[in-house]
């Protein structure tokens, strides 16, 4: 064991002391985490539309009505458009996102009661501000109806809502670009180093030593766990003090997790660098791992749109049950034991790889 712990702080020297390694295993999840946090969470304030109304009515009711939309606040009305050619010159140009016209005889009264119809123009590239636009004056004008006629509608929907756990945008990102990190440590760390150590010949020149290639591939496990810590640690300190992340589930819970996820991560490394004869080998091997997980894990494209058949086919990707469980803790709250899948899914592919690993892999 000490010479399995000796060799463990070798590598993980070694690895603080590549600068380059560094860059690639800590700099590009955390940019994404920061990138996309920061992109959406400045994208979490009042939707706002901003629109241009031209009143060509001269009825009493039309002034109001003009009135009550500049009270509005999903609307920004540009009051310096006063003509409807204006205006749908500003809405082609995509100055403005809609155009309301109150059309000449808009509120005149008629039997005692004011009646007349809201244009609407919108641009046909922009469907989602055109809806939400409609949204919004179907609201005035039932609003304005139920003044009107001063009656109660016969059906109407009653609203209620049940306390339960509010999910922020990096909870979604948070499991997606930690657990797309302890990945990169096992393939792109681990899976390189050793490749790179057969050219240059450390291996062979290992492999004469007293040094077991169950204390090698310890060492280099301990190493690399040490590592994954580092880069976890730094993404959740981002996510809590940069996003306002909360942790719902225990720290145990998710310490435990983040170690049988590590684990089964390198010892893919193991695989792929004890197989491939050289870094280019790795590499392609590494990629092709990597990519394949990005596409069907959930972080190019959310499970949520797979047809069933491939979410149930992809639930048994390496990958998939270390984001879907951190999410759960995160998220959810559940403790390490109501994830039972998930951890039987790791733990297959973890006695999977190791066989194949202890099988297949090269000194030269």
């Amino acid at each position: 064991m000490k010479t399995t712990l000796h060799y463990a702080k070798i590598q993980f020297l070694r690895v603080l002391r590549d600068p380059v390694t560094l860059i690639v295993l800590f700099a590009i999840p955390v940019l994404l985490l920061v990138l996309f946090g920061a992109f959406i969470n400045g994208g979490n304030g009042d939707i706002k539309l901003k629109v241009a109304v031209v009143n060509n009515s001269s009825e009493g009711f039309a002034k109001d009505f003009f009135g009550q939309l500049s009270k509005v606040e999903v609307l920004d009305i540009d009051e310096s458009i006063t003509k409807l050619d204006d205006a749908a010159t500003k809405l082609k140009e995509g100055e403005v996102d809609g155009v309301i016209e109150l059309p000449t005889g808009f509120g005149k009264v008629e039997n005692e009661r004011p009646t007349g119809t809201v244009k609407l123009s919108a641009n046909a590239r922009d469907q989602s501000s055109a809806e939400i636009l409609t949204s919004v004056m179907n609201s005035v004008a039932e609003g304005n109806n139920a003044a009107i006629t001063g009656s109660t509608p016969p059906i109407s929907v009653e609203r209620s809502t049940i306390e339960g756990t509010a999910t922020k945008p990096v909870d979604v990102l948070y499991p997606m670009f930690t657990a797309m990190g302890i990945m990169m440590v096992g393939i792109f760390g681990v899976g390189s180093v050793i490749p790179s150590d057969k050219k240059t010949g450390i291996l062979r020149r290992m492999r004469v030593t007293p040094l077991k290639t169950s204390q090698f591939v310890g060492g280099m496990v301990l190493a690399y766990i040490g590592i994954v810590l580092m880069v976890v640690a730094l993404m959740t300190a981002i996510a809590m003090l940069g996003f306002k992340m909360e942790m719902h589930g225990d720290w145990l819970s998710f310490g435990v997790l983040i170690l049988v996820s590590s684990t089964l991560m390198i010892a893919i490394g193991v695989m792929i660098g004890g197989w491939a004869k050289n870094t280019t080998q790795s590499d392609i091997y590494g990629q092709i791992i990597f990519i394949a997980s990005l596409a069907f894990s959930g972080l190019w494209l959310p499970r949520a749109m797979m047809p069933e058949w491939l979410r149930d086919i992809t639930s048994f990707l390496p990958l998939t049950p270390i984001i879907e469980g951190m999410e759960r803790i995160v998220v959810e709250g559940v403790a390490i034991t109501s994830l039972g899948f998930q951890l039987a899914v790791i733990a297959g592919w973890l006695a999977v790889v190791t066989l194949l690993s202890v099988k297949t892999f090269r000194w030269e």
